[in-house]
């Protein structure tokens, strides 16, 4: 105990001992240079040669040297990580006071001293916090210069003159020129600068793809800057994250998405041409929006429509186009034959593995086309976009009271060159029936008027049959249209007798189907409206309203009330959806609703006490769509159906794959479009719960056996 008692006292007594508690003494930053002042005059002041116990603890051959190290592993020795981080601080503030011409530090002899204790050395005390200062310094004020500005250029170059004229020469100063020079301090910081540029900026990466083409200039620049920092997998990984977080989930709308991943693959474009790194990236945006109900449609409104316009919309009309086929080659082919002047694509960096170990795994279809194949090949099939355009063409024709069809033909001719003139054969048929539809109309009007001006036949019309017109369309090319069956009220029933006889006297064998449903009624009622000074009076006001709905009010032409049940007996339509029809009426204040079920003409009375008015005034979506989606879903099924029970009564039992790859084969070019793997199998799902297929544990479909 004695021995052990007397070594300690002799620590305690040693001069480094000593100088390093009262250099611990007080804890706080602002005071280390004055310490460090006493620390250097207590080591220069440092007599070893008086019989020292720090002899016994030489660190090196050089005394001053041992004492100095002695000096630093007794202060290590009792202090925490408070002495790191006060120096951290101390050297962040020297460094900031740097960037302000009018402060006044006296920092020379401070760093004199830190250089006379060996701290900042490579492998000093206080190289860590050294580093972590110019980093967090260099950090702040970068995201202060950058932040948020993506329209700006040169900003990177303001970056190198911050790092040229404040930083450098603050580090020369601290470690003196020998050090800086011999440790590489120049390439260090410029990477630290280029490092902290790409770190701001992939914190901010979602909102630079957003904004672009307007952050063009940011995104030259961020390629500037991968290309030193070698980060393309950092910026890579947290675009892909943000894209995640912000656009797969319910509250992100599909045009948005679709628009956010146009500028997701322009921006990529911009900064890898390789398309290795939007590969990954965009991979989850592309299988979310695989799984959404209404990308197909909301791409094809993009490419069409003039009012939604956007990328898509002056992609379709570029004049480099090319047809989809041409764009669905694998990444590895060639347009032209390789010369020795060949050069491989540019790399996205030199690391391998890590984010980059998915490239090859995900689809690669993307690789060298322009945006509208990247889209198509999410589903990997065009033929999802050709039906789909073909349902909208549908709704557009019908719904053109005009028969102007010249701006469908302009985007007819324009998707031809895209996906081919074999694939637009039916819309291309659809657009001819319109146009002939005009033409066949203006004759037949041009009989029916003559008739209805000369004396012999004018008692045959109730009223100038001209003002019926008719869309006379070729079913078998055109899709599954709205058919529900109504009886008209006679009077609008005439008309189309009269327009159809006309027909079948002029394209004879041939005969008209109408499609009571669907059309337009252009109507002129006089309805009662209330004016500012509280009276009442009669205003003829315009309506447009489907048949079904012409066809009621004008029941009310032959008598002022009707009960619903009167109603569905005189149109063959169930009393719940001529209730639910009729409001529209209630809400022009046309009809007014007498509990239970009866319906009269609206009084000047029953205005006045507030009747009912503005409920219900909207017209049911279904009535403005021509094309029967359940109809359509249905047809294809059918069709389906029919190969795959050929299929399987041919080859007895078949796997799902097989089954696909054969339906692709008949399908593919037909009418319908053919099912992706996971439709197809929620469709054999399907008819395995219609006891029509089985499957076997070893997934292998097969027909039931009856």
């Amino acid at each position: 105990k004695n021995r052990a008692w007397a070594r300690f006292q002799a620590v305690e007594t040693r001069l480094s001992t000593m100088a390093a508690e009262e250099f611990l003494k007080d804890r706080h930053w602002k005071t280390l240079p004055e310490r460090l002042e006493r620390l250097c005059e207590a080591l220069n002041d440092w007599d070893a040669e008086n019989g020292s116990p720090e002899l016994a603890c030489s660190f090196s051959s050089d005394p001053v040297e041992s004492r100095r190290q002695c000096m630093t592993a007794a202060i290590m020795a009792r202090s925490d990580v408070r002495l790191l981080k006060a120096f951290q601080k101390l050297l962040e503030q020297t460094l900031k006071a740097r960037q302000d011409p009018d402060a006044m530090v006296d920092e020379g002899k401070m760093f004199e001293n830190l250089r006379l204790l060996g701290w900042i050395r490579p492998q000093g005390m206080l190289q860590q916090s050294l580093l972590a200062a110019l980093h967090r310094t260099i950090l702040k004020w970068v995201r202060a210069t950058i932040s948020k500005d993506f329209e700006s250029e040169g900003l990177y170059d303001q970056i190198k003159e911050y790092q040229n004229t404040i930083v450098l020469p603050w580090l020369k100063d601290l470690v003196g020129p020998e050090r800086f020079k011999a440790d590489e301090w120049t390439q260090r910081i410029e990477f630290t600068c280029a490092e902290c540029y790409c770190t701001v900026r992939n914190e901010e990466i979602f909102d630079l793809v957003a904004d672009y083409p307007d952050s063009h200039a940011a995104v030259v620049e961020l390629k500037h800057v991968l290309e030193l920092t070698k980060m393309h997998s950092a910026m890579g990984q947290s675009l892909k994250q943000t894209l995640i977080r912000r656009l797969n989930h319910p509250g992100a709308g599909t045009n948005q998405i679709i628009d956010v991943y146009i500028n997701t693959i322009k921006v990529l474009r911009e900064i890898d041409p390789s398309d290795r790194l939007l590969q990954v990236v965009a991979e989850p945006v592309r299988n979310y929006l695989r799984r959404r109900h209404n990308t197909v449609r909301c791409i094809i409104t993009s490419l069409t429509d003039a009012e939604v316009g956007g990328e898509l919309y002056e992609e379709l009309r570029r004049q480099d186009a090319r047809p989809l086929e041409h764009n669905s080659g694998d990444s590895d082919d060639e347009e032209e034959e390789p010369t020795f002047d060949w050069k491989p694509p540019p790399p996205i960096s030199k690391q391998k593995g890590g984010f980059f170990d998915n490239i090859g795994l995900v689809g690669s279809s993307s690789n060298g086309g322009d945006i509208l194949s990247i889209l198509v090949s999410i589903y990997g099939s065009k033929e999802l976009f050709v039906d789909e355009y073909r349902l909208m063409l549908a709704d557009k024709l019908l719904a053109n009271l005009d028969f102007n069809t010249d701006k469908e033909v302009h985007t007819l001719e324009l998707l031809k060159l895209r996906f081919g003139e074999l694939s637009m054969r039916n819309c291309e048929i659809m657009i001819k029936d319109t146009e002939d539809s005009k033409r066949i109309i203006s004759n037949i009007h041009h009989t029916l008027k003559a008739k209805y001006s000369s004396p012999e036949h004018s008692d045959e019309f109730q009223f100038d049959p001209s003002i019926f017109d008719a869309a006379i369309v070729s079913h078998i090319f055109w899709p599954a249209l709205q058919n529900e069956q109504f009886k008209h009220h006679p009077r609008l029933q005439s008309g189309l007798d009269q327009f159809g006889a006309e027909y079948a006297r002029l394209k004879n064998p041939r005969r008209l189907v109408w499609m009571n449903q669907l059309g337009t009624v252009e109507l002129e009622l006089d309805v009662l409206e209330e004016q500012e000074d509280g009276t009442v009076s009669v205003e003829t006001q315009e309506f447009s309203v489907p048949p079904f709905l012409a066809t009621l009010i004008s029941h009310f032409e032959d008598k002022d009330e009707w009960t619903v049940e009167e109603l569905s007996n005189e149109t063959g339509i169930p009393e719940h959806v001529i209730q639910k029809r009729m409001g529209y009426w209630v809400g022009h204040r046309v009809l007014q609703l007498q509990p239970p079920s009866t319906y009269v003409v609206a009084t000047q009375e029953h205005l006045l006490a507030g009747g009912e008015g503005d409920h219900h005034m909207a017209i049911e979506e279904d009535d403005h769509q021509a094309v029967s989606v359940a109809a359509q879903e249905e047809g294809d099924i059918a069709v389906y159906e029919s190969y795959i029970c050929g299929m399987l009564n041919t080859h007895g039992q078949l796997p799902l794959e097989r089954i696909h790859n054969t339906l692709k084969m008949f399908v593919t070019g037909s009418d319908i479009q053919y099912k992706t793997p996971q439709q197809l199998s929620r469709l054999l799902q399907q008819l395995c719960k219609q006891d029509k297929l089985e499957c076997g544990p070893d997934g292998m479909y097969k027909l039931v056996k009856k």
